[in-house]
């Protein structure tokens, strides 16, 4: 019993020791992106934005956020959230769907890695589908930090510590993009129209 205490209280003390090694190690961007200048309107989209709640401000605690619906001319609506953190703290994650989603009384029923193909570039992410009370939603979600985009949650971890240690800034975003599962030709339209606005926004502040 004596041994395994001591090991541990040593891997305890190694931990609290790393995590204040990478703390220190932080290196910061004061600079905060201009989401409020991604196109509110483009080709046959018009948005509205929209309130992100205190509770939700509160678990986010976000630097920045942007929660918006764009709506084609034929009544297609697809709904945008991104939030920024200017430091990801070591012993910390941006809040995941995986969590919030079926904290909302929806149903996972599937989520995978995935490669969109968004014009010229081609982004990773996750998709998800969700299911209640007779709907179904498509979910499209990645993370970008200072040196790589990933869908993710383990690979956003390992990019926090990677970056700690080698001394990059540990700024990071996280965008969601989410419509009707019916409406999943609309969803890729919009994203791939505001690949190019988005990534010149969060690239000024450093972001892949």
């Amino acid at each position: 019993m004596v041994i395994r205490a001591l090991i541990a209280i040593l891997i305890l003390g190694s931990s609290g020791l790393y995590a204040s090694m990478l703390g220190r190690g932080r290196v910061l961007v004061t600079q905060l992106p201009a989401l409020d200048q991604l196109p509110a309107e483009i080709a046959d989209w018009r948005s509205q934005d929209l309130e992100t709640s205190d509770v939700t401000a509160r678990v986010l605690d976000a630097d920045r956020t942007l929660h918006r619906v764009y709506r084609r001319i034929d009544g297609v609506d697809v709904y945008l959230f991104v939030a920024y953190f200017a430091d990801q703290q070591v012993n910390s994650q941006i809040h995941s769907p995986r969590n919030c989603i079926p904290g909302g009384g929806w149903r996972v029923h599937s989520l995978e890695k995935c490669v969109l193909p968004l014009g010229g570039s081609r982004q990773p992410a996750a998709h998800m589908q969700i299911h209640r009370k007779g709907q179904s939603q498509n979910i499209f979600y990645w993370f970008t930090t200072h040196s790589s985009e990933t869908g993710n949650e383990y690979a956003l971890k390992w990019e926090q510590v990677k970056n700690s240690i080698l001394r990059r800034p540990s700024n990071a975003a996280f965008i969601r993009y989410s419509a009707p599962t019916a409406d999943s030709s609309a969803l890729h339209e919009l994203m791939t129209l505001l690949d190019a606005p988005l990534t010149r926004i969060l690239g000024e502040v450093g972001l892949q």
